[in-house]
């Protein structure tokens, strides 16, 4: 009775399983066997195949059981076996893992905002592997690749081989090296030509016709900025001397485009690097839209004062001022002290100040957006990046403790798992008087960036569009304001008394890429577009502010494309689902070979397991 309880929580299935796994032992293990022990064993196999035929779980599964019992008496393992299986079932499933994640499909997890608002740290995700070819597994490359496939606008994933990329090593499997893997929204094709305004991108292919599907307001709708920093990487082409580096190479989207060098007078001239298949550029903010936007950060008039003397005095009034930093120059290039500790050549560029009116700075604050950082005892860091106990860490006063976010001036709490809940209007962050802390530190989190005459410019954009002046995404200072005019007369007689050596270039709306029809200016776009080579893409984040992206380590080698996103299905919410991208048919070659493959490789495995246990057992093979 006992062992016919035991027996009965056998399920047929696994009764099958004790089938396939002692006969294998069986197979191993026979000629260490007497005749006895032969027949015993063969005896059992025969009558466990004879149960499972007759579908009988009950007497299947005892007999199962004394199968097992008896082969532990009789065919015992050594430690040499165990390892045996264990390696081989390791194996077989690794094998197994490898051909899913790297040529079908993978579960991602976000592990930067750098996508925000479109998925966000902790999210997770389904990634197809066969959007656009075969995979090469474990390193770049395909079996198979079709390049009509890729789609602008697709958020797509690929790995940093080949790549200007700092720690992309990785391990895959905890076992083979390879690296990283990216996830960006793909921009650009090989042979497009792209121009950057008012936070749109405009662009031609290859062929010369315009891509309205840049335009597409459900794919584009975040905006785009060409580039993080004015002066993006800079390197030195010359050792230094007596503590001056007299030369350096300035690069964007990791290709070079100028070169800046210092005499022995300490004079700084600069000249433009050619690039492959444009004319010439003569300015620096003329390349690829860079004059369509500015850097900028908030400023008290006591700040605003030390860093600009005396350029208050003939301003409006005002609670804060807009500092805006524009048309980075060759003309104007000097001296400075980097962020390295380096005496070095480097840009100069235009200043503006803007009095902004508290209807301003509300509606800065209806649409401000930062990262997701934490508080702790009255003082804000970055999520992930630093310690709470940091003293750069900026204060935010009457703030309770926990991890926020704000996006497009809603503030949400961060709960377990990634789940965000929308805070009251009453609670302390929305408080106007932290306009200035939120604009300034709301992606660094570091008080490094607090304005001083050497601090870094934080990561806030300005420009124009339809006349409006935008900042964080959205028209702040609407045209025909009566500030905006006359920050503009003051911006025109400031052009109109300064010198042909040092030009003076006004912030000012230069309007979109069109002819005076209203068509798109292809002549003007392939003059002044950045074009991309053969067999690369151009990828971009959708939060500019904090994506490390093309604009940093330059156009993806078609080679490094291993899929796309498909499906977010944590955290459960608005976002849940499809992502907002340009999707392709999924009906394509490279799926359905896959698929196809796969489907078949399961099946065949199916029937001949099926076959070969339906026959009786032979014992000698």
């Amino acid at each position: 009775m006992i062992t016919k309880k035991i027996g009965s929580l056998y399920t047929l299935s696994k009764s099958k399983k004790v089938l396939r796994q002692m006969l294998r032992l069986y197979r191993q293990k026979k000629n260490g066997l007497d005749l006895i022990g032969k027949e015993r064993i063969q005896s059992l196999l025969t009558g466990l195949q004879t149960a499972i035929f007759q579908k009988n779980a009950q007497i299947a599964g005892r007999m199962a059981h004394q199968l097992e019992d008896t082969s532990r008496r009789l065919m015992p393992k050594t430690t040499w076996d165990k390892l045996r299986d264990f390696v081989g079932a390791i194996g077989f499933a690794l094998l197994v893992a490898i051909a899913i994640r790297q040529m079908l499909f993978e579960f991602y997890t976000i592990p930067s905002g750098s996508m925000r608002p479109t998925l966000k740290e902790g999210d997770f995700l389904v990634v197809s592997k066969s959007d656009f070819g075969i995979n090469t597994p474990l390193r770049s490359g395909h079996f198979y690749f079709d390049p009509t496939l890729v789609m602008r606008g697709s958020v797509v994933i690929f790995g940093g081989e080949n790549m200007d990329m700092p720690d992309d090593d990785t391990m895959h499997f905890y076992v083979f090296p390879g690296k990283k893997q990216y996830i960006k929204r793909l921009v650009g094709k090989p042979g497009d030509t792209l121009y950057f305004y008012g936070g749109e991108i405009f662009g031609v292919n290859g062929r010369g016709r315009e891509l309205n599907e840049l335009q597409d307001p459900d794919h584009f709708s975040i905006e785009h900025i060409p580039y993080i920093r004015f002066e993006g990487k800079v390197e030195s082409s010359a050792p230094s001397t007596q503590g001056i580096y007299p030369s350096v190479v300035l690069y964007q989207m990791n290709q070079p485009v100028t070169k800046l060098s210092v005499n022995r007078l300490g004079q700084v001239s600069g000249e433009m690097i050619p690039q492959k298949g444009q004319p010439l550029l003569k300015q620096f903010s003329d390349l690829w839209g860079f004059g369509n936007y500015a850097m900028t950060r908030l400023l008290t008039k006591e700040q605003a004062e030390k860093l600009h003397p005396g350029a208050t005095q003939d301003l409006e009034p005002a609670t804060l001022y807009l500092e805006i930093n524009h048309h980075p120059s060759l003309s104007s290039a000097h001296l400075l002290r980097d962020e390295q500790g380096r005496i070095r050549p480097g840009l100069g560029y235009s200043t503006s100040l803007f009095p902004l009116a508290q209807e301003h700075l509300d509606e800065l604050m209806h649409h401000i957006t930062t990262c997701r950082f934490e508080v702790k005892n009255g003082h804000a860091f970055r999520n992930g990046y630093s310690n709470p106990t940091d003293s750069f860490a900026p204060e935010l006063p009457g703030v309770p403790d926990g991890t926020y976010e704000i996006q497009d001036g809603v503030v949400s709490k961060v709960l377990w798992g990634g789940v965000v809940k929308h805070l009251p209007s009453n609670h302390p962050l929305y408080h106007s008087s932290l306009v200035q802390t939120l604009y300034n530190l709301g992606f660094e989190w570091h008080t490094y960036f607090e304005p001083s005459l050497h601090a870094p410019l934080p990561s806030r954009y300005a420009y124009f569009r339809s006349g409006d002046l935008c900042l964080v995404g959205a028209p702040i200072v609407k045209k025909g304001d009566p500030r905006l005019t006359l920050f503009l007369k003051r911006e025109y007689q400031k052009q109109s008394i300064s010198t042909s050596v040092k030009p003076y270039l006004p912030f000012d709306d230069a309007g979109p890429p069109f002819t005076e029809e209203g068509t798109l200016d292809i002549d003007f776009v392939k003059k002044h577009g950045l074009t991309i080579p053969d067999k690369m893409y151009l990828v971009m984040g959708d939060n500019h502010a904090m994506s490390a992206d093309s604009r940093q380590f330059g156009f993806v080698p078609q080679d490094n494309l291993r899929g796309g996103a498909s499906f977010l299905f944590w955290p459960a919410g608005s976002r849940w689902g499809a992502l907002p991208q340009a999707i392709a048919s999924h009906l394509t070659l490279p799926n359905l070979l896959l698929w196809t493959l796969t489907l078949s490789i399961t099946f065949a495995s199916y029937l001949y397991i099926q076959r070969k246990f339906s026959r009786p057992l032979t014992f000698d093979k």
